[in-house]
């Protein structure tokens, strides 16, 4: 079981579900793509020890289903479906918990990476004020040093009657450094191969992230634009 040591970098990476209504018959699909995710991480004992991965649901409220750990530390959740899809909550539970496992992480001696978020939704938000939700806690003003300077890196994955426009103001904030990407899913896609597809994607770049403290300059590396089956990827800026 891994057991990060102190003075260690860790990366902690946060996977943000959309389960509200319309995701009623994508559950079994998502639920299997977490289990694939976890088992992928683990199956090498390096990055199950630098890379740390939390689950937070979303639907008309967020919870943390799976907090913050070493993938071999935790089980596979179990999600259900039903309500909006308001992401404004999604942003919220993610600070909020971020916030928490900084603070715990730096008590335990640790180093900690950027926080990486994947973002997973098959919809537009139904709640009107995300945008500024996002911005009150996540942005962070690079000239005037205000806002939030842990800002996380996103990427998104959009599908059904997700848009573009809605995913770029979620992955190309006017901020930070630019390492920001989008998929949006191809014409005729079908739901539950996407999320196999997005799963292996996510396992490809925690691993790559993971592995590349090796070199002593550890850095995020989203997943590759044409990485993901039935969906389309956006270039990196």
């Amino acid at each position: 079981m891994s057991q990060a040591v102190e003075g260690q970098v860790v990366m902690p990476f946060y996977v943000l579900c959309d389960v509200s209504g319309s995701m009623w018959a994508d559950m079994p699909a998502l639920n299997a793509g977490l289990a694939q995710l976890r088992q992928t991480i683990m199956r090498d004992p390096v990055v199950d020890d630098l890379a740390m991965m939390s689950v937070i649901a979303f639907a008309d409220t967020a919870h943390t289903v799976v907090p913050l750990s070493f993938p071999s530390q935790v089980e596979s959740p179990t999600l259900v479906s039903g309500g909006l899809t308001n992401f404004g909550p999604a942003f919220r539970e993610f600070h909020r918990a971020f916030e928490a496992d900084r603070i715990r992480l730096k008590s335990e001696g640790k180093r900690i990476f950027r926080p990486c978020v994947f973002f997973l939704t098959d919809g537009e938000p139904t709640d009107g004020d995300y945008a500024q939700v996002f911005a009150s806690l996540l942005r962070y003003d690079m000239v005037t040093k205000q806002g939030n300077p842990r800002y996380p890196y996103v990427t998104a994955f959009g599908f059904r009657e997700a848009t573009a426009e809605t995913m770029q103001t979620l992955t190309y904030p006017d901020f930070g450094e630019k390492r920001g990407r989008y998929f949006l899913a191809r014409d005729g896609a079908v739901v539950s191969e996407i999320l196999s597809a997005i799963a292996g994607a996510i396992a490809t770049s925690v691993v790559g992230s993971a592995l590349s403290t090796g070199s002593g300059k550890p850095q995020y590396m989203p997943p590759a634009k044409d990485s993901v089956g039935g969906m389309k990827g956006s270039l990196i800026r």
